[in-house]
């Protein structure tokens, strides 16, 4: 029985993740629009219709991040996989111990990008926002891929940049309030610290300290070839 759960350990995690989803929905369906978590700071923070891009593209980023591990770094992938799975959990029980609802605005524009974030109101109600899912998942995701030894710069930069849109992108496509953004935040910080913690003796948790680390060698070592 051990060795069939360590030969597919991979693919049971991967079936695992996929519960939170159907819990997720079940929540939603629930649509218990109990504490409005809104502070002064969203009222300064615009709709922004365009920023529904990176929101939806959130799926394919944190599914494909998966797939990627799972091929290039299958320790990397059952510590992110673990990490998801704990921490999404958690929201669910949030979710129902503490449920949160936001007060979206009316939309009334007639471009494309209106009418996906019109679309998405329709097939998600405005429940389960603290801590926010989307900012959560994001971060770990980016974190993940910034400890892939293969991965390029090119590629960690363009997932950093990828995972500061998202963050935004849920305050401006009005699917989140301010305090959400940093509930998911600490909640990712002290998760990634706890299983990355059990797992490795180093790892990374900014793409920019890597960055300047290199340019500082580069530099360094450019100063001995001038001798």
């Amino acid at each position: 029985m051990k060795k069939i759960f360590y030969k597919y350990n991979y693919f049971l995690l991967f079936l695992l993740l996929v519960i939170p989803n159907y819990l997720y929905s079940w929540t939603n369906d629930l649509n218990m629009q109990v504490h409005n978590v809104s502070t002064f700071i969203d009222e300064y923070i615009p709709f922004i219709s365009w920023m529904i891009i990176p929101y939806d593209l959130w799926y394919i980023y944190i599914w494909g991040g998966l797939v990627l591990l799972a091929f290039m770094d299958k320790k990397l992938f059952l510590t992110h996989g673990k990490t998801v799975l704990a921490t999404k959990l958690t929201c669910m029980l949030i979710f129902l111990i503490y449920p949160s609802y936001m007060v979206r605005p009316e939309i009334t524009g007639d471009d494309i990008f209106s009418k996906l974030v019109l679309l998405t109101y329709e097939n998600d109600n405005p429940v389960n926002l603290f801590p926010s899912i989307h900012v959560l998942q994001a971060i770990l995701t980016h974190v993940a891929i910034i400890n892939l030894d293969k991965t390029k710069m090119w590629m960690k930069i363009t997932s950093l940049v990828y995972m500061i849109l998202v963050v935004f992108s849920t305050v401006f496509v009005k699917q989140h309030y301010f305090v959400d953004i940093i509930g998911g935040s600490v909640l990712a910080i002290i998760a990634i610290k706890y299983y990355y913690g059990k797992s490795y003796s180093t790892y990374r948790l900014s793409v920019i300290k890597e960055l300047l680390e290199k340019k500082r060698y580069k530099r360094k070592k450019a100063k001995i070839l001038r001798g």
